[in-house]
């Protein structure tokens, strides 16, 4: 028996012994892949513990939300139950458990959205009042344009001075103004030459520009003064001028 039990001592030491002799072996070789993990590594490592951490308040959220749910889905369920169900089993709405806060919350927000949709209205009837306004404006201004525009010039004596076959109110008379350029007028609302005379230039350049690259290489400059010489009759004033343009401009 002594023999024996001191057999089974020396083959758990030796077990002992390999035990602790592999163990320092796998301890070596896994302790180089700890010591060479690069900084990027690290970093990456890093970043992914803080979203997780950052993901489970949303997690919890989301579980404690989808708990909720199922309440309510329950409670649904129990009240569309016809009446011979048992009525130990049916759970009455009032019981459903309902965050106060969360619902203070929902009829904070619906609120809110109540009052911008009341300001949001309010302000679409100002703006619809400002645009009738601006419309009444508009028109009074063509109105009191059409009556201080001179009467229709002599035609025939513009056709001798020019040398060509003049149409009353042909924007293609002035220089620089081609069918497309009189085209974007019309579209404007300059259909006349005394309309084209009272326009801005500035706002004939936001014309061009609106139109595209190949319109905003003309210059307007001198077409509300060309257009009030022609509404006016003044042919050779006109002639003069225009044969010292050259597409709107001064000829260099």
């Amino acid at each position: 028996m002594p023999y024996t039990l001191a057999k089974w001592a020396i083959w758990l030491i030796a077990a002992a012994l390999v035990g602790g002799v592999v163990g320092w072996l796998l301890h070596s070789l896994r302790r180089p892949q700890v010591v060479d993990m690069s900084e990027e590594t690290t970093a990456e490592l890093e970043r992914l513990r803080a979203r997780v951490a950052n993901l489970e308040p949303v997690v919890a959220e989301s579980e404690r939300l989808r708990s909720e749910l199922e309440v309510c889905r329950a409670a649904a369920k129990a009240a569309k139950r016809p009446a011979t169900a048992d009525a130990a089993a049916v759970v009455p709405l009032a019981a459903v458990a309902v965050d106060p806060d969360a619902a203070a919350e929902r009829d904070r927000l619906a609120a809110l959205v109540g009052e911008h949709e009341a300001t949001i209205g309010d302000l679409r009837a100002r703006l619809w009042n400002h645009e009738a306004k601006i419309g009444e404006l508009q028109g009074l201004v063509d109105q009191a344009r059409a009556a201080t525009a001179p009467p229709q010039p002599d035609l025939v004596a513009g056709a001798a001075v020019l040398g060509e076959k003049v149409r009353f109110n042909d924007l293609t008379v002035v220089e620089g103004i081609g069918p497309k350029i009189a085209e974007l007028c019309l579209n404007k609302g300059i259909k006349t030459w005394w309309g084209l005379h009272q326009t801005d230039v500035s706002a004939l350049r936001a014309m061009l520009s609106e139109a595209g690259p190949r319109f905003q290489i003309h210059d307007p400059s001198s077409w509300p003064q060309q257009a009030g010489l022609l509404a006016e009759g003044k042919w050779q004033d006109f002639k003069t001028l225009a044969d010292n343009l050259k597409g709107g401009k001064v000829a260099e």
